[in-house]
């Protein structure tokens, strides 16, 4: 799993928090918050409206030589469910209601998701979200937005549901053992992600993974894969017998000076 990848993931649940029409709850890969059972109708455990923000497939083409930090094409799922369990009374007029004011109709149950999937768009581009914009410096741009949309047709709680699949070029990883500059997208997500106690023990993880402290050559042949022999052939790794922290900097390829 990339550290962009997951740094890009939780921002945009943090992101979310408080912006849309579910309020706070944002859920970060909650397996089952959208599920089909074995009867083949779909259900939720969610006790209230939700959306759940997922990783899912990425793919990386023509890297260079063997290294694994590129990332390429990753997609970032945005599921959001309402249900006939979410219904609640209004206090004052008695009616059913999905949120204050929209009846729990066929209709409504769409129009909410539709308004949800908008929000989305909204504050993941908003200029004041801090967390909206550490995301947004995780990625190249949008390669492709899909919409979808599925209900419950069967038995069970009447269910309605919409995903919102953001396709993007995600930047590729920072190397193990080379230190990350101030102003990078993961130097700025751990800098935010400090003021999330939550989120404490999983940035240790992820701060873990970068820890080395490892010269520029070896840094360089993690960097493409590139084995010992072949970093010898290019002058990269030291001559044998020099210091491991000696830096190559220059080849004097000419030949010697012929005496006699």
């Amino acid at each position: 799993m990339s550290l962009n990848r997951i740094a890009a993931r939780i921002a945009a649940v943090q992101a979310l928090k408080g912006r849309t029409l579910v309020g706070d709850n944002v859920l970060d890969s909650q397996i089952g918050a959208l599920d089909i059972a074995a009867d083949g109708t779909l259900r939720t455990d969610e006790d209230r409206p939700f959306i759940s923000v997922y990783t899912d497939a990425a793919k990386s083409q023509d890297n260079p030589l063997r290294g694994f930090v590129a990332n390429g094409s990753t997609e970032f799922l945005f599921e959001m469910g309402v249900t006939a369990a979410h219904v609640e009374t209004d206090p004052d007029s008695g009616e059913s209601v999905i949120y204050p004011g929209i009846p729990a109709t066929d209709a409504s149950f769409e129009f909410l998701l539709d308004i949800v999937a908008r929000q989305i768009g909204d504050a993941l581009t908003d200029p004041a979200n801090e967390w909206a914009e550490i995301f947004r410096r995780f990625h190249f741009g949008n390669e492709m937005v899909e919409r979808a949309r599925t209900s419950n047709e069967g038995g069970g709680a009447k269910l309605a549901a919409q995903q919102l699949k953001l396709t993007v070029t995600l930047f590729a990883d920072p190397v193990r053992g080379m230190p990350l500059g101030d102003n990078t997208p993961l130097a700025l997500f751990f800098a935010k992600a400090e003021t999330v106690p939550e989120l404490t023990e999983w940035i240790a993880l992820m701060q873990a993974q970068l820890a080395g402290a490892e010269y520029d050559w070896q840094t360089l042949l993690r960097r493409y894969g590139i084995t010992r022999s072949e970093g010898d052939n290019l002058r990269i790794t030291p001559a044998e017998g020099a210091e491991a922290d000696v830096n190559v900097t220059e080849i004097d390829a000419a030949p010697a000076e012929v005496v006699g």
